[in-house]
């Protein structure tokens, strides 16, 4: 784990001109006459990943517009990761979940890069007001990333890959995107505490029934079952039932007897807790529920420490397994608890009762300052969640989540802070003479301060109203004072490897929506759907350029997973705002971009990059970062970079963080790659017929490297034709390679088919 305090090395090390681009003179050359003359047209820059296709285009920007590059230039892509936590409505219904939910939901193959669900909206905000709402979803995006930030704020944590977007605000007092690689410890971030009604609760339970008439022999008898009194068609819940609810959460478990026979069992403190137990057992005897009471004892002295409520219900037990728990989780334990979707979408009232109830878990009291501890992050997120849409300021840890009241003595309180810069602009503005400074000396004059209390500010406004009357520029600190939102500080980014995908949605009319495990305002930053394409990318070429005498750039990373409809969308937009912008797209495969888009382009191929200009790079950070890196070190990083600079500068940035001595080992370990001889070994013990040391080889490629299954496909490519046998051979083992590969890529399992392949390999040798 790297801290992006140091600056990530890729972007420390990127060229920041032309001239400084490494291994492509030839294109280098065409971008400084494009400066040169002030006039380019639009560019596909086409090649494999980590050339130099980003930094070109952000170089030529930066010659090309210098401190105005950010009015100029718009570079768009994405998303965050799939454990990421959101608020969704689905057909009316309240779900707290995560984008890897949705996305197995919604996306039916892994080849899919968009889902279009009907119905669902997610929690965002409205742009205008600043208050929070849920929003309709258009669709939802992913793409594969090998590097993430984990951004740790004040309350929670969210992880994002490096080009998603955060909301902050400007000192105009304007929702403004910043990207997530640009972001610093101690920027603020947009949190909320807010207050959505709900509505009555009324849960069918009736599935959840027992059979009343008792099984003689296998087969049903004609007597009712003695042992189910009462049975439920319906459950109406009120605020008792929610306080149980919570209860439930904290004190609860379930148990079967060959999955028929069902209890609940409350676990309370004894004697401390007893009001609980009497309210408990007076909540469940009123559903027409039988109570049986008994008490535990703890240790050597055995003195009575706790009581246990137990109901013997079949369809309470089976109530409580189905909505208290991870649906996906593969047992129902405190490690897997949930709160309940219907508490989210109940009435405030109610979900305030939930949270009380909840109290067996927790220290502190209510309505003051609130911990409440648990084994299950799910439920924990939960409670901060909750917490938010009830208008309770809430935060989340690793193993608790807070309730904070705003007091006067509530130091840790920040549900009440906006950014300092905005209000401060705007009173400058509003009446010189008043001495508002003096009003909120110790915010503003505090060498911590950068916030400012809704309190105080109220107190200014006020201030303004009595001295001077109503001011023109007051309605923008009132939109401020009335709304959902408040600014929480960054505390740390670290940069983590990562393999798989992140996630998206768009949000149309706001492009915004709240995720984490407490929720910020996220951005959403793909570009490669139609409605970004209709919406974000034409206002910007609408505009008329500011900087004189120069068209705007837009700038499409990865436009080769630009979706068709949205390809068709752009070539129109290129056509009508010609005049004003220019684009440039990014491709490895400048194949998929659609034809009318291609003739609209120069294609500017970028080649890979050699041994040599590999080399100098490597020896350009061993300079600039004090390291040593040993000849075998640097072919090492040569080797599993495959001419990817951005690759070889993760992978040795990395290894830095252990000293600055870098090895052929360290390079290999922290890229999961394997010495090329180690490859060789195996494949030549399968071909010589030596199935067991071949396995043996297999075993350190996936158990002392970590690699995958495709890893050690890849790499058997790589060295398959540097193997000292015949040409019919080696047709065959490729052959073999690609076979194998297509099995593991739609879903083989990766270790069979490897083992599989080497016996493969074997009987070829044998023949």
């Amino acid at each position: 784990m790297v801290s992006i305090e140091d600056i990530a090395w890729t972007e420390k090390y990127r060229p920041s001109k032309i001239d400084e681009i490494i291994g492509q003179d030839a294109i280098a050359q065409r971008l400084k006459a494009f400066v040169k003359s002030k006039s380019f047209p639009n560019m596909i820059f086409a090649g494999p990943a980590g050339v130099g296709k980003t930094t070109s285009a952000l170089a030529m920007a930066k010659e090309l517009y210098g401190e105005d590059i950010n009015v100029a230039f718009q570079e768009l892509n994405a998303s965050v990761t799939p454990e990421t936590p959101i608020l969704i409505r689905k057909n009316g219904k309240i779900e707290r979940t995560t984008f890897q939910d949705i996305a197995d939901e919604h996306f039916k193959d892994d080849k899919s890069k968009y889902a279009y669900p009907e119905g669902l909206e997610v929690l965002s905000i409205n742009p205008d007001t600043f208050k929070v709402r849920f929003a309709n979803v258009a669709n939802i995006s992913k793409h594969k990333v090998d590097r993430v930030l984990r951004i740790r704020f004040e309350g929670g944590t969210v992880r994002t890959s490096l080009n998603h977007s955060l909301v902050i605000m400007n000192e105009k007092g304007e929702l403004k995107e910043i990207k997530a690689s640009e972001l610093r410890k101690n920027d603020m971030v947009l949190s909320f505490k807010a207050l959505i009604e709900g509505a009555d609760i009324e849960l069918d339970v009736s599935s959840l029934a027992p059979n009343r008439i008792m099984e003689m022999d296998g087969n049903l008898g004609g007597l009712l079952n003695p042992k189910v009194k009462t049975v439920l068609s319906k459950i109406t819940v009120d605020e008792k039932l929610a306080w149980l609810f919570g209860s439930y959460a904290a004190e609860g478990v379930t148990g079967f007897r060959n999955n028929t026979s069902g209890i609940c069992v409350f676990t309370y403190g004894y004697p401390k807790e007893m009001p609980v137990v009497e309210r408990a057992s007076k909540i469940i005897t009123g559903m027409g529920f039988d109570v049986h009471l008994h008490t535990i004892v703890s240790g050597s002295s055995q003195r009575e420490s706790g009581v246990q409520l137990t109901v013997a219900s079949t369809q309470l037990a089976r109530f409580f397994r189905a909505r208290f728990y991870n649906t996906n989780a593969a047992s129902k334990t405190a490690h897997s608890k949930r709160i309940p979707s219907f508490i989210f979408d109940a009435p405030l009232s109610l979900r305030e009762e939930f949270l009380k109830g909840y109290m067996g878990d927790a220290a502190g009291r209510w309505a003051d300052y609130v911990r409440y501890c648990s084994v299950s992050p799910d439920l924990l997120t939960d409670v901060v969640w909750l917490a938010k849409i009830s208008g309770m300021e809430s935060s989340g840890f690793e193993t608790e989540a807070r309730l904070i009241w705003e007091k006067e003595s509530s130091f840790y309180s920040i549900s009440e802070l906006l950014p300092m810069a905005p209000i401060v602009k705007e009173l400058e503005r509003i009446k010189p003479k008043l001495n508002w400074r003096y009003l909120l000396r110790h915010q503003i004059y505090w060498k911590k301060s950068d916030r400012i209390s809704k309190k105080s500010l109220r107190d200014v406004i006020q201030k303004i109203e009595r001295e001077g009357g109503k001011s023109k520029y007051l309605g923008k600190l009132n939109k401020l004072l009335n709304s959902d939102i408040y600014a929480a500080r960054v505390k740390k980014i670290d940069i983590q490897d990562y393999s798989g995908y992140v996630y998206d949605v768009s949000v149309p009319g706001s492009e915004m929506f709240w995720g984490g495990t407490c929720p910020i305002l996220l951005h959403n930053s793909d570009a490669r759907g139609i409605d970004v394409i209709r919406g974000k990318v034409k206002e910007f070429a609408r505009t008329l350029p500011l900087t004189s005498g120069l068209v705007k750039i837009v700038f499409l990373d990865e436009a080769d997973a630009l979706t068709p409809e949205a390809q068709h969308a752009l070539r129109r937009t290129m056509e009508r705002y010609s005049a004003t912008t220019r684009f440039v797209f990014s491709a490895n495969y400048a194949s998929k971009i659609i034809e009318p888009i291609q003739s609209r382009c120069v294609v500017l191929r970028f080649k890979p990059l050699n041994e040599e200009e590999v080399k100098k790079y490597i020896r350009r950070i061993e300079k600039g970062e004090g390291l040593e890196i040993d000849e075998k070190a640097v072919e090492a990083l040569v080797y599993v970079s495959e001419g990817d600079l951005r690759k070889l500068t993760n992978v040795l940035q990395s290894a830095a963080v252990l000293g600055p001595k870098i090895t052929e080992r360290e390079i290999y370990d922290i890229a999961s790659r394997a010495r090329p001889k180690e490859v060789t070994a195996m494949l030549k013990y399968a071909l010589e017929g030596d199935f067991q040391k071949a396995r043996h080889e297999l075993d350190t490629l996936t158990l002392n490297y970590g690699m995958s299954g495709e890893d050690v496909l890849l790499q058997c490519y790589r060295e398959a034709l540097n193997l000292p046998v015949g040409d019919h051979l080696k047709l065959s083992l490729v052959k073999a390679i690609g076979e194998y590969n297509f099995r593991i890529v739609e879903g083989a399992n990766e270790r069979i088919q490897l083992e599989a392949m080497l016996a493969n390999l074997a009987l070829l040798e044998k023949k």
